[in-house]
């Protein structure tokens, strides 16, 4: 093996390469945000505090609410569930000051600027169609809806209305989404030919809706992997799909047991306008390798691979822990990008607030959404006919440059 040799700072090539990625990387933290001098149209709110009106008080409020109660800039004023009890003890537990049985008392209720919906899917789009018509900012579980014609009316009509209109994930938000997307506008991985990512475990087992009409593990796991893969690589146009089930029932604490109509085991691949080919596995019949003993990094979720480097991304992309690169000047994988910032996959609607105090534009858009729930409808739509599925709508792209 030939001598490494030193350069006259005193440092070899290797070490050189290191410190100059580090150092590019810390840069790109400077500027996670779009500038506010393009926020001219950014929906904005005039006051201290954004006031917030959570509905859906089940399992994911209560990873929602400590999130938003703990914000400075946040003051949750009310909360609602169909069962009432649930309201209730979702209040008392976080000392919120009202709660409501339903959307419409709700929305009569103690005023508020911001709904954040935490319903169950199937829920979602009559919950943010009552809430934008009564001129409410929206921020959106995923999906925003079950069809994508249902999308293109919430986004209709939060333009009509003059609202903000946000849904989950907030996945192009993270550290590791913004290293990611710089590395790749760098041309730091050459030209990006494919790209994989997964994500699944064992299934919920807190509702039945999740395996009926409208749930599946496309809508409630999958559509993480799509919303990063669309967020790095832009549009889809072309989309191939094959989903099955595995099990005829499942049993399920709200329910019993429900009888399975939903996708359980999806495969899912897309053409990217630009030319990458990405794929995304999901399932509510995979063993949770994350935790497995004896790892000396975190579970790679998501590989991308070019013509002069390769990146993976340790741990799931709603809980990111670093990002491993090799490129040809540097054959040997490198964690970049631990940062300890704090990022968490509720706080996107922290971060909608955020972006509605300063009247500054979101990395989070209605029209990605709605791409990414055109995406996974067409991914059913191909199981059923056995077809390749052109996608039509587009969004704003790219989300972060170099």
């Amino acid at each position: 093996m030939a001598p490494r040799m030193k350069n006259q700072n005193g440092i070899n090539r290797r070490e050189f390469i290191q410190q100059s990625t580090a150092a590019g990387a810390l840069m790109a933290t400077a500027a996670l945000y779009p500038e506010p001098s393009s926020a001219q149209n950014a929906p904005r709110v005039s006051r201290d505090k954004v006031r917030v009106g959570l509905i859906g008080c089940g399992n994911v409020s209560g990873s929602y609410l400590p999130s938003l109660t703990k914000q400075p800039f946040i003051e949750v004023a009310s909360v609602c569930d169909i069962r009432p009890e649930r309201a209730r003890n979702r209040a008392a537990q976080f000392k919120v000051p009202h709660h409501y049985p339903h959307l419409d008392a709700m929305l009569a209720g103690v005023e508020f600027d911001l709904l954040v919906n935490t319903t169950s899917m199937p829920s979602h789009y009559p919950v943010n169609r009552k809430a934008l018509e009564a001129g409410k900012h929206v921020w959106s579980e995923k999906p925003m809806a079950t069809e994508v014609a249902q999308g293109r009316e919430l986004l209709e009509l939060a333009r009509k209305k003059g609202v903000g209109f946000w849904a989950a994930p907030n996945c192009v938000t993270s550290p590791q989404f913004k290293f990611m997307a710089q590395q790749i506008a760098g041309g730091k991985l050459g030209q990006v030919t494919a790209a994989h990512g997964t994500y699944g475990h064992n299934g919920p087992g807190w509702s039945g809706w999740f395996y009926q009409k409208g749930g599946g593990s496309l809508y409630d796991l999958g559509v993480y992997n799509v919303t990063t893969l669309t967020g790095l690589f832009g549009p889809v146009t072309q989309v191939v799909g094959m989903t099955g089930t595995l099990y005829p029932t499942r049993k399920v604490e709200d329910l019993g047991e429900v009888r399975v109509e939903a996708d359980e085991n999806t495969m899912l691949i897309m053409r990217h306008a630009q030319g990458t080919l990405s794929h995304v596995q999901t399932g509510f019949g995979y063993l949770d390798g994350e935790h497995l003993p004896g790892r000396d990094r975190k579970l790679y979720t998501m590989d991308i691979t070019g013509t002069r480097g390769t990146m993976h991304l340790q741990g799931w992309d709603w809980g990111p822990a670093g990002v491993d690169v090799a490129t040809v000047e540097l054959m040997e994988l490198e964690t970049r990008c631990r940062e300890p910032w704090k990022y968490e996959w509720v706080g996107g609607a922290a971060y909608t607030a955020e972006c509605l105090l300063a009247g500054r534009p979101s990395l989070i858009t209605p029209e990605h959404g709605l791409h990414v729930l055109e995406v996974m409808n067409a991914c059913h739509e191909s199981q059923r006919t056995g077809r390749r599925v052109v996608v039509e709508s587009k969004f704003p792209w790219p989300i972060i440059t170099a």
